[in-house]
């Protein structure tokens, strides 16, 4: 069972799940405000991401002070740890993809535009799965009784195969893009820019397998 320093570590990590959650959003919002031509309301957007970004590297150092403090066994806080700095580093990611849309104002041609907007939608589904997953978890007698770590699986599961689902639109766009008559410059600066986006979701994979090591020691 989880003491009563562990409760609050895990209600710690739902929150900064969840503030990494609006941390994406805030990247989808800027995203799309900017295709859609509101340059104003992609730099408002922006700097709300900063703001929530900032938040949730507040709750990370927290969660460290805590696991710091004695919460969980020791072989456990470092897979948890590890977690929450991929968890963290899906926030960074993208901050920086906003960067990029609003320092760089990188001009996509109108026939990638959709083929991006659903790798974002898929982004976003991603972490919306992970973010069941996490809140799934829990001490090794609720693990046991509701069979949780079969449903954890099955969702780090369909992240998987969502992240390869972006890897594949990800290669047809960028040979689309080198195949086309766009100048070498901006075929570079559209390369940087969609990996950036892209490297989302290889993140988000990452803190799904670091939940997926968390739970089975948990039933260890």
């Amino acid at each position: 069972m989880f003491t009563e320093k562990e409760r609050h570590v895990k209600k710690l990590i739902d929150e900064h799940v969840q503030k990494v959650g609006e941390c994406l959003a805030c990247f989808q919002d800027c995203f799309e405000a900017y295709f859609q031509g509101d340059f104003a309301k992609a730099q408002t957007i922006h700097d709300n991401c900063d703001h929530i970004e900032t938040e949730a590297d507040t709750l990370r150092r927290e969660i460290g002070d805590y696991l710091f403090s004695g919460a969980f066994l020791p072989i456990e806080r470092k897979d948890i740890y590890m977690m929450t700095d991929c968890v963290d580093e899906i926030a960074n990611k993208a901050e920086t993809a906003s960067d990029v849309v609003v320092y760089q104002s990188p001009e996509v041609p109108k026939g990638y535009v959709e083929t991006l907007r659903e790798i974002v939608e898929i982004i976003m589904e991603m972490f919306r799965v992970f973010q069941e997953a996490v809140r799934l978890f829990a001490p090794y007698d609720a693990l046991q009784a509701h069979d949780v770590l079969a449903a954890i699986k099955e969702k780090i599961n369909s992240i998987g195969v969502m992240e390869s689902e972006i890897d594949k639109k990800e290669e047809a766009l960028l040979i689309a893009i080198f195949h086309s008559d766009v100048p070498l410059a901006n075929k570079i600066q559209l390369d940087r820019f969609f990996r950036r986006i892209t490297d989302i979701s290889d993140i988000i994979e990452d803190a799904a397998d670091r939940l997926y090591v968390l739970v089975i020691r948990e039933r260890i």
